[in-house]
């Protein structure tokens, strides 16, 4: 196995945004893909290319580590860094997952693991980087920084934060977001579009044609949907009802407990109306709310009407069919999941939308006569 005498087939471009070590690693990786450098072959050495590409040693040194931790390389004492036989096991390439940090959600978690399983099992390495705002009111970008270090083929973006997004588009790597996007996102490769309002015009009519007369929403932050304009529309009085979380101890937990404890109160002061229709922009408030209620021994819609905010495969669970704009976290990770293998194999990433639907369900009847 000795070493490669072969000309070094590429040169690094002070101008271009990446660091030094990407541009060299991902020099290095399309030559041995292209079968420059052939399973068996000895690369040059880090001395040797250092020169040879009038960088330092140290950028050599760290992208040979790097396509040998990508599995591209087996690096042997003695002898250098040998190209794998293409038999062996070796990473195509890497997809880094950045999200606003501290702002963790089911259906971020289901993107997370699909997207995980999808690219592992194509032969990609994948990394989760959080990006964490500041107490300055500005994000740290010290987490992604670290992960970017890497040769990195893909950012998926979750969310559409705009510093993220102006972060993304200066470091000039290809991305793509998930989110809330009116236009595009400037350098992006692609977009999947989430519409949590997609089913509120469905809502509305449902609200409309059931005789409800007032919706009263219950939430703890600003809604995933807006449903104030789309009530207003066909004459619907709406009332917010805004409760105070401390998520200091845990999340989820917290939601479902400060549900419980609100509703017990509104029910002990006889200030549930059953003139009313309670709309939870959160599945794990309505959890608590239901427990509430059930608690009480009131029912719905008997007692009082209801609808929600849920996760398909995760609930929230009623012994009725809930009334409830529902989204479906495995699907639309799936379709980002597809979307982004698409673009790894083609370039091309298949721009879509995933939203929220609107199921009738069991727990909002009609006020007037009959059902809905």
């Amino acid at each position: 196995m000795p070493e490669s005498k072969k000309r070094v087939p590429f040169a690094v471009n002070r101008n271009d945004g990446r660091k030094l070590v990407v541009q060299v690693a991902d020099g290095l990786r399309r030559a041995v893909v292209s079968g420059y450098y052939k399973p068996g072959e000895t690369l040059p050495t880090s001395r040797d290319l250092a020169p040879a590409l009038g960088v330092s040693r140290i950028v050599t040194t760290a992208a040979l580590r790097l396509l040998s931790d990508e599995g591209w390389i087996d690096a042997r004492p003695r002898i250098g860094s040998v190209v794998r036989e293409r038999s062996a096991k070796r990473w195509r390439g890497h997809v880094v997952f950045a999200f606003p940090d501290g702002y963790d959600n089911y259906f971020q978690m289901v993107l997370a693991c699909e997207l995980r399983d999808s690219l592992r099992e194509d032969g990609y390495i994948f990394t989760e980087a959080g990006v964490r705002l500041g107490a300055d009111g500005h994000y740290d970008f010290s987490g992604l920084e670290a992960a970017l270090s890497q040769s990195v083929d893909l950012i998926v973006s979750m969310y559409a934060r705009k510093e993220i997004l102006r972060y993304l588009a200066k470091r000039g790597i290809p991305y793509v977001v998930c989110g809330e996007v009116s236009g595009f996102p400037t350098r992006a490769v692609g977009v999947t579009r989430i519409g949590y309002n997609f089913a509120v015009p469905d809502f509305a009519k449902a609200c409309r044609i059931a005789g409800v007369r007032r919706v009263v929403e219950v939430s703890w932050y600003p809604g995933m949907c807006d449903v104030a304009g789309a009530l207003k529309s066909v004459g619907i009085d709406m009332r917010k009802v805004r409760i105070d979380v401390d998520t200091s101890k845990g999340r989820f937990f917290a939601v479902r407990r400060a549900g419980m404890e609100t509703f017990a109160k509104l029910i002990g002061k006889g200030r549930i109306s059953n003139n009313d229709l309670y709309f939870f922009s959160d599945d794990y408030l309505a959890e608590g709310a239901l427990m509430a209620l059930s608690y009480a021994g009131l029912r719905a819609p008997e007692d009082v009407c209801i609808a929600t905010w849920a996760n398909a495969g995760l609930g929230p669970v009623y012994p009725r069919e809930l009334s409830r704009m529902e989204f479906d976290p495995v699907g639309a990770a799936k379709t980002v999941s597809h979307a982004v293998v698409e673009y790894l194999k083609t370039g091309k990433y298949p721009s879509s939308v995933v939203g929220a639907k609107w199921f009738a369900g069991e727990t909002m009847v009609s006020l007037r006569k009959g059902e809905l």
